[in-house]
């Protein structure tokens, strides 16, 4: 028995449209499966077979359904690039990040010239990120830089976004499946620098880092650790804490200083740990050789090496990656595009 929908509005082959596009999106109408008759369509959303053809004519147009004779109607996604244009840029991020701003600037002082308009989605705290998501495309905005952090969402619903006609950049996490574009610090090369401008391997060393293995830069700069310092050890910091250390506790906090005291090297996976610990009295009294990924204020003061994220490069390389999304006929293919830092 075919579901009953209720649409509402003015133009209601374009909301026709936005529901078949959720249907495609959630996976009710997986890639390659046939979608009701117009007249299934029309009876469903109680509307006319005219109303129905002219949301399909749209679809198609849109290179997400085809329409063969004597097949009926498909979805038919196509993850290459798409004919479309630069005016407006979406971009979803952790606001609470350390190096928020620093992203943000890099990117709008690229857009500004290219006159696009930047919006900014903080990423959802009380909604899937699947559904914020979806809420953009919906909106008809098709340029995604997509920064999720520690936010999880199944990668289906990133390939759908991608091959319904949005162009999709990811920062600072690989593609697995090598169908979007992906911008990152190349966190491995980074590590590997700090290790060895650090003498990581004279003497004793620690390794400080939160612990969340789902954050995929996090996974890559502790995993090049272990093979960069094949005896050193490392320190997990409870993610709990992320975005707001000062809640760490005086006597969680003077524990972990103390035992990282004893350490000659003490390398921190993120700027935000670094200046936390290496502040702590503990940590002062003992001289050592520290290091960590992202310039944050007071770091040289401290004596911390940094690798500092190469933000306007990663910027270029994000919005080239949307350029040649938007180009039809300009060759794309995926690509994970790792940045090289830079010493400070």
């Amino acid at each position: 028995m075919i579901e009953k929908k209720s649409i509402q509005g003015l133009n209601l082959y374009s909301r026709v449209r936005d529901s078949i596009y959720k249907d495609i999106y959630y996976g009710n109408y997986p890639d390659g499966a046939a979608i009701p008759s117009e007249r299934a369509l029309a009876d469903m959303y109680h509307v006319s077979r005219v109303t129905v053809r002219k949301a399909l004519d749209l679809l198609e147009e849109e290179k997400i359904i085809s329409r063969i004779q004597g097949s009926g109607t498909r979805v038919s996604l196509d993850y290459g690039a798409r004919r479309g244009n630069m005016d407006i840029i979406t971009i979803v991020a952790p606001a609470q990040n350390a190096f928020f701003a620093k992203m943000m600037d890099a990117v709008q002082t690229k857009a500004d010239e290219m006159d696009s308009l930047v919006l900014f989605q903080q990423k959802p705290k009380d909604i899937p990120l699947e559904k914020c998501l979806f809420r953009i495309y919906r909106k008809g905005f098709r340029n995604l830089i997509l920064w999720k952090e520690d936010l999880e969402i199944p990668q289906e619903f990133l390939y759908r976004l991608k091959g319904m006609g949005m162009s999709v950049v990811l920062f600072d996490t690989p593609d697995p499946g090598n169908i979007l574009d992906s911008v990152s610090l190349d966190n491995a090369s980074a590590i590997s620098r700090l290790a060895a401008s650090l003498r990581a391997k004279e003497g004793t060393c620690a390794y400080v880092t939160w612990d969340h293995p789902g954050i995929d830069s996090l996974r890559i700069r502790e995993d090049t650790f272990h093979s960069a310092v094949p005896s050193g050890d490392v320190f997990r910091i409870p993610y709990e804490y992320h975005n707001r250390e000062s809640s760490l506790g005086q006597e969680v906090l003077a524990d972990f200083a103390r035992r990282l005291s004893q350490y000659d090297t003490v390398i921190y996976a993120v700027g935000e740990l670094g200046m936390l610990f290496e502040g702590a009295a503990h940590l002062a009294e003992r001289p050592h050789r520290s290091g960590m990924i992202g310039m944050i204020q007071g770091a040289k003061e401290l004596g911390i090496y940094v690798i500092e994220q190469d933000f306007p490069a990663m910027a270029d390389s994000i919005i080239e990656c949307l350029q040649r999304q938007n180009t039809e006929h300009g060759g794309w293919i995926a690509r994970n595009n790792l940045i090289p830092g830079y010493e400070v």
